[in-house]
């Protein structure tokens, strides 16, 4: 491939990386003014102002556009978590402060949440085998964990992925819970006992000064 191709390629991927930026605004900016379920593809696509098969290429059902949304939600989160921890001095206190700053947005924007998370099992429940690409949230909770690994604050013996695959099913059942019944906990709140339940397990025997102090 000489040069000339190269800068065409380039251009061609450009050009689609705009357009797949376009219909996610323009999708979502539908889905909040007018609701999710009152949107339907045909509208993103005149709004968009491109063919109903060319939206289609992009994204094949409108879930998979919420999905791709919070996806950039996600790394935007991430960076700035990843300044924050740069602060902190142990894996308690950044995954509190990660996890939190995270869950904000998820708390303001339930019904978006909820959506994403159908849509991604739905397609594990599809497709055996199936493996997301990597959230903005789980490249935050490896850094954390690579870190408190190094510091000998976790056990360098068990996987940095496993951890990780570890925390994302606590903190999957909880959001789960919380979307079905916002009423039944704080999401902060109970974020603190997830922290506290993967670091120090089921335990009751645990030094004190370890666990989250839920009255702060």
């Amino acid at each position: 491939m000489d040069t000339r191709e190269m800068m065409a390629e380039s251009r061609i991927e450009r050009k689609k990386r705009d357009t797949r930026q376009k219909i996610v605004k323009i999708a979502m900016d539908l889905f909040h003014s007018q609701g999710f379920d009152n949107t339907t593809m045909e509208q993103i696509a005149e709004k968009t102002d491109i063919a109903r098969k060319t939206l289609y290429n992009y994204f094949p059902v409108k879930e998979a556009i919420v999905d791709e949304y919070v996806r950039g939600v996600s790394q935007e989160l991430a960076k700035e978590n990843f300044k924050t921890i740069k602060n902190l001095e142990d894996t308690k206190s950044r995954l509190l402060a990660a996890l939190n700053h995270s869950y904000d947005w998820v708390e303001k924007n339930p019904e978006i949440t909820g959506i994403c998370i159908n849509y991604r099992l739905g397609n594990m429940v599809k497709e055996p085998g199936y493996k997301s690409t990597e959230t903005g949230t789980q490249s935050i909770l490896k850094k954390i964990i690579s870190l408190g690994q190094e510091a000998g604050e976790i056990k360098p013996d068990v996987s940095i992925e496993l951890l990780v695959r570890h925390i994302d099913l606590l903190r999957s059942t909880m959001t789960f819970e919380w979307l079905n019944d916002p009423s039944k906990f704080e999401l902060h709140e109970e974020m603190a006992k997830l922290v506290d339940l993967f670091l120090y397990g089921a335990a009751s025997k645990v030094d004190g000064s370890k666990k989250s102090d839920m009255n702060k």
